[in-house]
């Protein structure tokens, strides 16, 4: 039987003694299964604050310079350390960004300290390919959701043939 508070005392008002003892019924009509929940809650592994994925493909970041957005697709290890699917991808979330190129500009040092400069004719900072990573969510100053990883970019290109 709900109770209906005509008046209230204090600061408390009539509406929010009602509010309460209707909270108070209904924990007492599902204690149980509240019970149970809350056992497996405390029971279950914390939450992961980052994914394992697998890097599917890049897309160069129009107006920058050896930077990329990556597309890809959540990976667990399986009981056979195989990789298996998981839920997050590029395609149901967002791309993701490479922190190690973040401060890439094209001039001298970039990635994880190439210097290009002195780089061999022919040599360029090459994105990331098939490779597994972890993801960690991360906030824009704009409020947008991205995920972001550090993968160190390989310096590449045809080595000149021996004279």
């Amino acid at each position: 039987m709900k109770r209906l508070f005509r008046t209230g005392f204090g600061r408390l008002t009539a509406p929010q003694l009602t509010e309460i003892g209707a909270a108070g019924q209904f924990l007492r009509q599902h204690q149980e299964p509240l019970g149970k929940v809350a056992e497996r809650f405390s029971e279950a592994a914390p939450p992961s604050a980052w994914i394992l994925a697998e890097i599917t493909g890049y897309t160069a970041i129009a107006g920058a310079t050896n930077r990329w957005e990556y597309s890809f697709e959540q990976v667990y290890l399986d009981g056979n350390l195989n990789l298996t699917q998981g839920h997050w991808t590029s395609t149901n979330s967002v791309k993701a960004l490479n922190l190690c190129e973040a401060a890439n500009d094209g001039a001298l040092i970039e990635g994880p300290g190439w210097n290009v400069a002195t780089a061999p004719t022919g040599f360029e900072i090459k994105p990331i390919a098939e490779c597994v990573v972890q993801l960690w969510p991360h906030r824009l100053t704009t409020g947008a959701f991205r995920w972001v990883f550090f993968a160190s970019n390989v310096l590449d290109g045809d080595c000149p043939e021996a004279p």
